[in-house]
C-alpha cells in the first residue's frame, strides 16, 4: 500500500490571516531536506473580506491566481504598496518577513506555495543553484507570468481535493522541482527586493534592533544580527548604517547608556552592577564609554538626578 502525503485541514499563518484557517493543505515530508513547505488552496468567495492579520513569518508565498482578483490593497510594515496585475494565471511572490497585510474586497482564489526561509537555504545545495540563496527577486506587491510555476502549482490542485488519495512522493517530487525552479530563477543572495531601496527593510530594522534589546546584557555578534536579517554581514552593516544612521556596534552602545540612565536616575544600585545589566566588561568600561557619549561620568550624571 503506497505511502499517503500528510493531509490536514491547516493552520497555515497566511490562512489563518485571511480568515480560511481551515483551508485545503498538503505538507511536504521529505523534498528540501524537510523543511516544512506546505500546499495550500485559499478560496474566498466573499466580496468586502475585510483587513486580514498582519503575517510575520520567516517564509515566502508562492501564489497562482486562479481568478481575477484587482481590487484590494496591501501593506507591508504598515506602508501602502499600490498592487499591480493579479489576473488569472499570474503569479505572487510574497515576503512574509515583510509583515504583510491586505484590505481584501474582490474574491479571490489561488494556489500557494509557502515556502520557509530554510528551504532556500536547502536549494543551495542541489544541482548548478548557486549556494547561501537567501532572497527570491520580485518588486513587491506585483505579478509574473511564469509557465513553470503555474502548471506546476496547476497539478497540486486535483491532489489538494482529494488528499487522502496522494502519495507523499507525488507532493514531494512538485514540490522540490518548484522550490529548484524559484531557486534557480529568481534566488540571489542577500538582495533585497527593488521596493526597499539600499537600506534594511522595515521588518529587518525592527527584527535587528530587537535582537540587540533583548541580548542588551550579552555579547552578540555581527554574524548572528545579519542572519536574523537574511543578510550577508557587509550587507547587513553597510543597510543598517543607511537606516539608521549609526554602525550596529554604535547603536547597541547608545541602547546601553540609555538602560544605564534609567538605573542610575531610579536606583541606588552600584555602578559595578549596573556594568554587568547594562552588557559592559566591568565598571572602568562602563564608566569610559559612558563619559564618551553623554560627557560626564556615572556617579556626576547620577547626582544631577538625585539633586
Amino acid at each position: 500500500m503506497p505511502h499517503r502525503a500528510r493531509a490536514e485541514s491547516t493552520r497555515n499563518p497566511v490562512a489563518v490571516a485571511v480568515g480560511l484557517p481551515d483551508a485545503p493543505a498538503l505538507t511536504t515530508t521529505r523534498a528540501a531536506r524537510g523543511t516544512g513547505m506546505e500546499f495550500l488552496e485559499l478560496n474566498c468567495e466573499r466580496r468586502n473580506a475585510g483587513v486580514t492579520v498582519p503575517v510575520r513569518e520567516n517564509a515566502f508565498l508562492i501564489a497562482l491566481q486562479l481568478k481575477k482578483s484587482t481590487d484590494f490593497d496591501l501593506f507591508a510594515g504598515g506602508r501602502f504598496i499600490q498592487p499591480e496585475g493579479f489576473e488569472a494565471g499570474e503569479t505572487a511572490i510574497f515576503d512574509l518577513r515583510m509583515e504583510l497585510a491586505t484590505d481584501l474586497r474582490d474574491p479571490f482564489h489561488a494556489i500557494n506555495l509557502y515556502v520557509p526561509h530554510k528551504a532556500l537555504l536547502a536549494m543551495g545545495d542541489e544541482g548548478d543553484i548557486p549556494r547561501h540563496i537567501q532572497e527570491l527577486r520580485h518588486t513587491v506587491g506585483e505579478t509574473v507570468r511564469d509557465p513553470v510555476v503555474r502548471d506546476l502549482l496547476l497539478s497540486m490542485r486535483p491532489a489538494l481535493a482529494r488528499r487522502e488519495e496522494i502519495p507523499e512522493l507525488f507532493v514531494d517530487h512538485v514540490a522540490l522541482a518548484l522550490s529548484i525552479h524559484l531557486a534557480g530563477k529568481y534566488g540571489n543572495v542577500a538582495q533585497l527586493p527593488r521596493q526597499w531601496g539600499g537600506g534594511l527593510a522595515p521588518w529587518q530594522e525592527r527584527r535587528a534592533k530587537e535582537l540587540m534589546e533583548a541580548n542588551i546584557d550579552r555579547g552578540l555578534t555581527l554574524e548572528a544580527l545579519a542572519q536574523s536579517c537574511s543578510l550577508s554581514k557587509r550587507h547587513f552593516t553597510r543597510a543598517f548604517r543607511q537606516s539608521t544612521g549609526l554602525a550596529p556596534y554604535q547603536w547597541l552602545q547608545h541602547r546601553r547608556i540609555d538602560k544605564a540612565k534609567q538605573l542610575l536616575a531610579k536606583s541606588a544600585i552600584s555602578l559595578s552592577a549596573i556594568a554587568l545589566e547594562c552588557g559592559f566588561a566591568d565598571q572602568s568600561h562602563f564608566t569610559r564609554a559612558f563619559s564618551r557619549v553623554v560627557g560626564v561620568t556615572p556617579n556626576s550624571w547620577r547626582r544631577t538626578k538625585l539633586e
